[in-house]
C-alpha cells in the first residue's frame, strides 16, 4: 500500500510541476487519474520510483494535454496544442443590432461601445453584417454541417464546445473542427466579397 501512495505522490508532484497545470488547477484530479492509469503497468514492473520518474513525466504531460483537449481548453493544430479562448458576443443595446434569420431562428449581433464614433459604429455594423451574411450563405450551401447551429450556440448563446457537442449530438472534437472550418469559410467569404 505504501508503494501505491508513493506512486500517487510522484504523479501529483509531476502534475503540479507541469507548465500546463497553471490555470487548470480545477482539473487536478482528472490529470492525476489519467496519468496514474497510463503509468499503472510501468509502476507494477519496478519497485524503484526514481527509475521511472522521467517516463512518468512524459506520461503526465500527455495525460494533461489529453484531459485539456477533452475538456475543450486546448485544441490540436499543426504546431502542437493551443489554448481555446472563450469568445462571447457583446451585450446587445437598444436599436443598434442586426437580425438574421436563415432557419426561423434569430441571430442578433451588436456592437459593444455606445461611445464609439459614427465612423466606428458604421465599420463595426458593416463587419458584423458581413459575418452574419457569411454564416447564412455557408448554412445554405452546407446545411448538414451544422455551421449555423454551431455559430449560434457558440457566439450568440455563449455555450462551451462540450455543451454544443451535447446539444447537437456530435463529438466535442467535431465541434472544434467545424468551428475552425467555419472561421476559414467566413474568412474566404469576406475575402471574396471585398469591394
Amino acid at each position: 500500500m505504501l508503494l501505491v501512495e508513493e506512486q500517487r505522490a510522484l504523479i501529483e508532484k509531476i502534475v503540479k510541476a507541469n507548465k500546463n497545470y497553471a490555470g487548470n488547477e480545477d482539473l487536478f484530479e482528472d490529470f492525476c487519474s489519467e496519468a496514474f492509469q497510463k503509468c499503472y503497468m510501468i509502476f507494477n514492473s519496478t519497485n524503484s520510483i526514481q527509475k521511472i520518474e522521467n517516463y512518468a513525466a512524459k506520461v503526465v504531460h500527455t495525460s494533461i494535454l489529453s484531459v485539456l483537449k477533452n475538456s475543450g481548453r486546448v485544441r490540436r493544430v499543426s504546431e502542437g496544442y493551443v489554448a481555446t479562448k472563450e469568445i462571447k458576443v457583446p451585450d446587445f443595446s437598444q436599436e443598434k443590432s442586426i437580425k438574421v434569420s436563415p432557419a426561423g431562428q434569430n441571430i442578433v449581433l451588436d456592437f459593444p461601445d455606445p461611445k464609439q464614433t459614427v465612423e466606428e459604429l458604421l465599420i463595426t455594423k458593416d463587419c458584423l453584417q458581413r459575418i452574419a451574411d457569411a454564416v447564412c450563405v455557408i448554412h445554405r450551401e452546407l446545411p448538414s454541417q451544422y455551421f449555423y447551429d454551431i455559430f449560434y450556440l457558440r457566439y450568440v448563446k455563449g455555450l462551451k464546445q462540450s455543451e454544443i457537442a451535447k446539444n447537437l449530438e456530435i463529438s466535442q472534437s467535431e465541434v472544434s473542427k467545424r468551428l475552425l472550418q467555419l472561421s476559414k469559410l467566413i474568412s474566404s467569404f469576406l475575402d471574396s466579397t471585398k469591394s
